[in-house]
């Protein structure tokens, strides 16, 4: 990922390529420095963004269709990319071929927790979320048996489980920020972050 760590509400595009990933993204490093942009580049694979369905992956598998690589890169990176599109086919064998703006992005989360501190953990985290992230749909659920007071945690009775789901939306570029927080977070499970077009 060739990125600032500054998070600000600028545009973001997702530009496909066909081609190799290592290609691309070397690609797009040479370019994007070469350029001197301090550019923002995120790649769907990488920062677990939902890029295709199953139809898609299976022809993959089989060898039916030829790769494709889905980046999301900044306003400036985008405008480049589309002025020099022509050359990029001609030049590197690569092809643009799609480029969208991005409008917002969702992703949907779950978390099931046994001990009253990490349900508090990640409320705490749900509560506080960067700026421009939405918490949407939440919904959290405790159960507390005393009966089960001093179980061990690997058995079917626990003295308190909480669970949690809802989805997060807002800018991708805080999204994918956000997704590589919950990975910090064993007991929540996070989804593929969906992208919303203009």
């Amino acid at each position: 990922m060739v990125q600032n760590k500054k998070q600000t509400n600028a545009s973001y595009y997702e530009v496909v390529f066909r081609g190799k990933p290592k290609v691309v993204r070397a690609f797009l490093a040479g370019l994007t420095l070469g350029a001197g942009n301090n550019s923002r580049i995120f790649f769907n694979f990488a920062d677990g963004v939902h890029h295709e369905g199953k139809a898609e992956m299976l022809a993959d598998k089989v060898g039916i269709r030829v790769s494709d690589v889905h980046a999301i890169v900044d306003g400036g990176t985008s405008a480049l990319l589309k002025n020099l599109a022509r050359t990029i086919d001609r030049e590197t064998g690569l092809a643009v071929t799609s480029h969208r703006r991005i409008r917002s992005a969702v992703m949907e989360f779950t978390f099931h927790a046994f001990a009253r501190k990490y349900d508090d953990d990640i409320t705490g985290l749900l509560n506080t979320l960067p700026r421009g992230l939405k918490l949407n749909g939440y919904k959290h659920n405790v159960v507390v048996d005393p009966k089960a007071k001093g179980v061990e945690a690997y058995t079917v009775a626990h003295d308190y489980e909480a669970k949690g789901s809802g989805t997060v939306s807002g800018p991708i570029d805080a999204l994918i920020a956000f997704r590589h927080t919950l990975a910090d977070y064993p007991l929540i499970e996070a989804e593929d972050i969906e992208l919303k077009y203009a």
